[in-house]
């Protein structure tokens, strides 16, 4: 007998979580297969109320379950029978007392659980007849969704009043309540109610229907509901805003399918001046003509719309019947433009902007330096101290980069502050058997005009080269110019070399010594 009861026991739990498990597979497979058969991207607004009526079944099988196991155990039995009284007992008793009748509790439960029923019937029955009646005889999308929506309303509303009628309740005594809590309603929450009325208006005037593409405030899309408080619109990047009805009706809205869909697309296009406006006439013509897009009744047109600061500004403008295509359409035409533009050798100009800067300060600097520089101030009368002059000037233009505004004047300056107590080590230099008189290395002079003239190192090495160049200064040997190395370099007018600190100074140098000389000296120590 305990294992008959045992078997049994197993084989209900077996058979309740089986069911479990087939509702839940139900409730994932159904909406997709749905979605398929229609091919929609999305199942049906009744088909994603499923999940909640699913969630029910369950709650509902797990309690059947439970009743079996414990009618097969009689203990158990006895206390669940005994519960069962005495909530029946409980929810029975009388708990509220309007107008004249007595409400128990399970009369107050059982109330929303009609309604609760009630609106989901309609919802259910108004969609199949959407889907039955008005789309089997070929009425309008919007209009299918108008004559819904108000069917809707005027059942959930009937539906309401009978089953507070069914329960005892007076609704004529309700009025005076209604009245008050409706202007309530009307302070709290009007933006709600704002909406709701705005969608009724959308839904009898019909200025906006399902699949219409329009743009209202920031958002471009195709309309694919129109709801109670709400009208949502899937943008062309396939995100769905969700627009208040109100929105409508306060703002602007721009419909390209409302009545005729054809809509006409421009496409700005700059040329240079100088081309031919003709030939230009033509090549955009030419780059709508073959677009499979573009309509050829009306027929494309090309406008001359202004003479802009760099340009001649042209519009293209062509019509299509597809109005959600009007960005890829402007897009394939930029394309086909500047390709008929480049065959047709038409300039495309970049913008041109004349720059003048107006500064007195600036202007009293350039008069400073002209009437210094000036060809009277250069001549040969220059007074004794011109060569400090140079020098101050050179100290004041420290800024400057090497480069053609170095003249010969400023270069010999330049010479001079180098080889001045400030500038860099002069002094006697041996190189294996030769002393070289009264030079300095290159290195130690790039790292002074780079100090002193804020110079990169580059700019420093072209700096003496021009100086090489201009004869002030020469490397030892005349065998490089100028680098930034540990080469040695001598002013115009220095001493030679001595060839050994043992030779006579009268004593000519050995031809071979001055040949491995010449050979070793490359200015390295």
């Amino acid at each position: 007998m305990v294992t008959r009861q045992v078997l049994e026991i197993t084989a209900l739990v077996g058979l309740a979580a089986a069911i479990h498990f087939g509702l839940r597979r139900l409730g994932h497979r159904l909406p997709i297969v749905i979605a398929r058969r229609r091919g929609i991207r999305r199942a049906p607004t009744w088909v994603r109320s499923l999940p909640l009526v699913l969630q029910i079944a369950k709650a509902a099988l797990w309690i059947a379950a439970a009743w079996g196991v414990t009618q097969q155990l009689a203990g158990i039995r006895a206390v669940r029978d005994d519960a069962v009284a005495t909530a029946s007992s409980f929810l029975a008793e009388p708990l509220l007392l309007l107008a004249d009748h007595c409400y128990s509790s399970l009369e107050l439960l059982e109330l929303p659980a009609y309604l609760l029923g009630a609106w989901l019937g309609v919802r259910v029955g108004t969609a199949l007849f959407k889907r039955h009646v008005l789309a089997a005889a070929g009425v309008e999308r919007g209009i299918q969704e108008a004559v819904t929506m108000l069917l809707r309303y005027t059942l959930i509303a009937a539906s309401t009043f009978i089953i507070l009628r069914s329960f005892g309740v007076d609704v004529s005594s309700l009025a005076v309540a209604a009245g008050v809590l409706g202007v309530g309603i009307g302070f709290g929450l009007q933006n709600i109610a704002n909406n709701f009325v705005s969608g009724l208006l959308v839904n009898l005037e019909r200025p906006v229907q399902i699949g219409d593409f329009i743009r209202v405030g920031e958002w471009t899309g195709t309309v694919e509901r129109i709801g109670p408080r709400c009208i949502e619109i899937r943008t062309l990047d396939r995100v769905s805003i969700l627009v208040p009805n109100a929105k409508f009706l306060e703002t602007e809205v721009v419909n390209w399918s409302h009545g005729d869909p054809t809509t006409r697309v421009h496409v700005p296009v700059g040329v240079a001046y100088g081309s031919d406006v003709r030939l230009v006439r033509r090549a955009l013509l030419e780059a709508a003509k073959g677009h499979p897009d573009v309509l050829s009744e009306p027929r494309p047109e090309v406008d001359l719309n202004a003479f802009g600061p760099s340009s001649l500004d042209f519009e293209l403008q062509v019509w299509i019947r597809t109005p959600r295509k009007q960005d890829n359409v402007r897009s394939d035409l930029f394309f086909r433009v500047e390709a008929s533009l480049r065959r047709h050798g038409i300039e495309i100009p970049f913008p041109q902007r004349e720059l003048h800067l107006r500064s007195p300060k600036l202007e009293r600097i350039v008069d400073a330096l002209a009437s210094r520089w000036a060809p009277e101030a250069l001549g040969n009368g220059e007074s004794a101290d011109a060569p400090a002059a140079s020098t101050s000037f050179a100290a004041e233009d420290e800024d400057d980069v090497p480069g053609e505004t170095w003249s010969d004047v400023r270069l010999e300056a330049l010479a001079e502050r180098i080889r001045s107590d400030d500038g860099v080590e002069i002094c006697d230099r041996r190189h294996l058997l030769t002393v070289y008189r009264d030079c300095f290395v290159g290195r130690e002079a790039v790292d002074w005009l780079a100090t002193n003239l804020r110079l990169s190192r580059d700019e420093a090495v072209e700096l003496g080269q021009r100086l090489v160049d201009k004869g002030f200064v020469h490397h030892v040997l005349g065998e490089h110019g100028f680098e930034d190395g540990r080469l040695f370099y001598q002013f115009t007018g220095g001493a030679p070399p001595l060839s050994s600190t043992r030779q006579s100074r009268t004593e000519p140098p050995h031809p071979a010594r001055s040949r491995s000389a010449a050979r070793f000296a490359r200015g390295g120590l």
